[in-house]
């Protein structure tokens, strides 16, 4: 082979390893948790039951329907998100353990009014 035809191998076999090292080949992106939306209200969650599976954060939206502010409350995995009227709020348990947790809304007598739920993880 002449040199400069080398060259050019070389080059285009460069090349050629730059591009294929360019698409990708890394890691499997990790899938977002698993996500609950709950509409809040007075003195109500909808839906009051959720469920998850064990060994999985949740992440849960809580959307503030009502006229006044809420919260979303899981003592036991030591959640606790506060929406103003009209907003929407986000928060991520930690993994979950197979159990039955209850949530509720810490605002004074909004629980006693009866905005309580339930988790269910299997």
């Amino acid at each position: 082979m002449h040199r400069s035809t080398r060259l050019i191998a070389l080059a285009a076999a460069a090349l050629v390893a730059a591009s294929l090292a360019a698409c990708g080949g890394g890691a499997t992106p990790t899938p977002a948790p698993p996500s609950v939306s709950i509409e809040a209200s007075e003195f109500v969650f909808s839906p009051d039951k959720i469920s998850a599976s064990a060994g999985q954060t949740l992440t849960i939206k809580l959307v503030n329907k009502g006229i006044i502010e809420h919260d979303f409350t899981i003592d036991a995995l030591n959640v606790k998100l506060l929406v103003g009227v009209g907003k929407t709020g986000e928060t991520t348990t930690p993994s979950l353990a197979a159990g039955t947790y209850d949530f509720y809304c810490a605002i004074p007598g909004h629980k006693e009014a009866g905005m309580v739920g339930t988790l269910e993880v299997k």
